[in-house]
């Protein structure tokens, strides 16, 4: 007896040693597997092999899928079906040119703002004004990962750890706050926030202290964008940052998810579109405003 106790005692403490390194584990690989991407992708530019680059994003697209099939609820699971629906060129065509493509890469979002429903259709929301519009947030910063695939193309998913790692690529040469004497250009209205793409976006050489990090950047952004053109947005007054082709941050749905009015974005400029479910299907009905930074 006393032997098939101990036995049993082994078998439970194995079991939890098993589920302990399991939990443990999780955490570790994940971390392991983002470092290893980190130093790939350092490696690719450091030997300007596009071969390198290729298996970076390969990778990338290797670690996520899409998770329509695994939505919560009907919101977020209606919500994929907005993501595909705006994508067609028979809405997208409505609200301007959402691809567009200069590499064998495109990025998809891997996160939803917020997602909200009003209890009763107003003016307003029919509009699509949801300053004035009256509803709920059943949801936010999503986990969302929609179904879109370009023939040709290798889609990934702009999850937080790899928006990290692409950012923390280009901020190793991220042009720091100018360091100069402000009252020799008194009439720019320069202040110590800008930064040296103040000073070369209009028209003046930067200080030689900045030329050196200034190249730098660039020499990785075109690198980057060489193979993957749609992945990043240079903002001339801030930071080189990788965001998706495309992305929409806000949907309002009416309870009986026959409409939906959606904030999009795009780079510098996006807007807010109104879209109508016909025959189980989401169209386009207006375009309620368009924006640009």
């Amino acid at each position: 007896m006393l032997k098939k106790t101990s036995t049993i005692k082994i078998i439970n403490v194995a079991f939890w040693a098993l589920c302990l390194l399991s939990i443990v584990g999780m955490p570790f690989s994940s971390f392991a597997q983002e470092n290893k991407q980190r130093d790939l992708l350092e490696r690719a530019f450091e030997t300007k092999s596009y071969e390198l680059l290729a298996t970076f994003f390969n990778n990338w697209q290797q670690e996520y899928v899409d998770n329509e099939a695994g939505a919560p609820d009907k919101w977020v699971a209606e919500a994929h079906k907005v993501f595909a629906a705006i994508c067609r060129p028979n809405i997208s065509s409505e609200i301007g040119s959402l691809v567009e493509i200069q590499g064998p890469v495109l990025v998809v979002q891997g996160t939803l703002g917020k997602i909200g429903y009003v209890k009763k259709k107003s003016k307003a929301f029919i509009k699509g004004d949801l300053d004035e519009t009256v509803y709920l947030t059943i949801d936010s910063a999503i986990d969302f990962r929609p179904r879109f695939q370009l023939e040709n193309l290798t889609t990934v998913y702009l999850t937080d750890n790899y928006r990290t790692i692409v950012n923390d690529y280009f901020s190793t040469f991220n042009p720091l706050p100018a360091q100069f004497d402000y009252n020799t250009f008194d009439d720019w209205g320069l202040t110590e926030t800008d930064s040296i793409w103040t000073v070369t976006g209009n028209d003046k050489e930067p200080y030689d202290e900045f030329e050196a990090e200034l190249q730098a950047e660039l020499d990785r952004l075109f690198f980057l964008r060489d193979y993957a053109g749609s992945i990043y947005c240079p903002h001339m007054f801030g930071h080189t940052t990788i965001i998706p082709f495309f992305t929409i941050d806000e949907i309002v749905f009416d309870r009986s998810l026959h409409y939906a009015v959606v904030v999009y974005s795009k780079c510098i400029s996006g807007g807010t579109v109104v879209l109508k479910k016909v025959k189980n299907k989401w169209t386009f009905d207006h375009q309620y405003e368009w924006w640009v930074e």
